[in-house]
């Protein structure tokens, strides 16, 4: 029964990952709609800071959910 649990766990944790790729996306794409419509008050380079560091945080999730998915496949093995 705990190894279900832990199953469970993993994915809601999947999940939340997903939601954080999909809100770090409509940020960068929210940050691109405002320049595309407001660029002149924009600075390219903080703009581009802002979304590199966006980047690196949407890298961060990305990495986190390929472990999970890697512990989540090898436990769903053993449930098997």
């Amino acid at each position: 029964m705990e190894r279900m649990d832990t199953y469970n766990r993993y994915v809601e944790q999947e999940d939340s990952y997903y939601k954080q790729l999909a809100t770090l996306e409509q940020c960068q794409q929210a940050i691109f709609d405002h320049i595309f419509r407001y660029g002149e008050i924009f600075d390219k380079l903080m703009a581009e800071e802002v979304l590199l560091v966006a980047h690196q945080l949407e890298d961060k999730v990305r990495l986190e959910l390929l472990h999970l998915k890697l512990a989540k496949a090898f436990l769903a093995f053993e449930l098997n």
